[in-house]
């Protein structure tokens, strides 16, 4: 972390789900880094070793299913039995299948569901009980995409998913203001997170995509760490039913090059400008 966004979390307690690879693993770091002790889970043991094999003082691994009600509640206990308490939860688990809207399959539709919206929910009540019982309120910070915000193709299932996340963060941050609980979402772009090397297909679209990105470049996991971070930090202690975006502008539009350049005359009563014409008139 840099000098300009240090963050304390001495004494707290994280769960961070899909903790294996990419994000989730960034964001285990930053926690520790910053103090506090985590539980890492993911489904992926092999990925979960090598994420929490720097950390073993301050991390407890647990490989489990958010999707399942006893894979989540096992997250939970976990952070409440090992460390005696839960301060934040963190719901990066996902997963991002894509296909052809008329090829999508059904039970493949159902399992990005499970993953996206069922284990997301199902983390957040379960860490908003032991929040509560706790006494001393907390932070749950769910993860959207992008993509939910514009069609794309092959995104059905994962988009949709992600939209419906957000408007669940919404809810539960209404529902869980009374105990002391910040519900917010975190909405990332293009994070260089893919796997190396890239396979050809996915590194020639990305080749196309990334300079029409208007930072022209994809983000880091760490830089979606530091946000997370911040949400998770009394500095964001007025911030719930939030979603932030982390993604260099790019829901916001395409790279710019060139100038700006108005011609249309409708309007040159508002800008004061003269046309040649108008100038032309008023000499002769």
């Amino acid at each position: 972390m840099s000098g300009e966004a240090v963050f304390h979390f001495d004494g707290k307690v994280a769960v961070v789900t899909g903790a294996a690879r990419g994000v989730g693993r960034a964001l285990v770091a930053a926690f520790v880094e910053a103090g506090a002790r985590v539980v890492a889970a993911d489904r992926d043991s092999v990925g979960l070793a090598e994420t929490c094999a720097s950390h073993v003082e301050s991390v407890s691994s647990i490989v489990s299913d958010v999707s399942t009600p006893d894979g989540a509640q096992a997250i939970v206990e976990r952070a409440v039995k090992t460390f005696g308490r839960l301060d934040i939860c963190v719901n990066n688990a996902a997963v991002a299948p894509h296909a052809a809207l008329l090829d999508e399959r059904a039970d493949v539709w159902d399992r990005v569901y499970a993953v996206n919206c069922r284990g997301t929910f199902l983390m957040t009540q379960a860490a908003a009980r032991a929040m509560i019982a706790g006494g001393r309120g907390g932070r749950i910070i769910n993860f959207s995409s992008g993509a939910a915000q514009r069609g794309a193709a092959g995104g059905a299932a994962y988009a949709s998913s992600r939209a419906a996340t957000e408007t669940f963060s919404r809810v539960a941050a209404v529902e869980l203001a009374p105990h002391g609980i910040l519900v917010n979402a975190i909405s990332p772009g293009l994070i260089d997170t893919q796997p190396k090397p890239l396979p050809p297909g996915m590194a020639e679209r990305l080749a196309q995509r990334i300079p029409n990105l208007p930072l022209a470049r994809p983000g880091q996991p760490e830089e979606v760490a530091r946000v997370v971070l911040f949400l998770a930090s009394d500095a964001a202690s007025y911030i719930s039913g939030a979603v932030i975006s982390v993604d260099g502008a790019s829901s916001a539009g395409s790279r710019f090059s060139g100038v700006v350049v108005d011609d249309d005359i409708r309007y040159d009563w508002v800008t004061g400008r003269q046309t040649k014409s108008d100038a032309s008139a008023r000499e002769s």
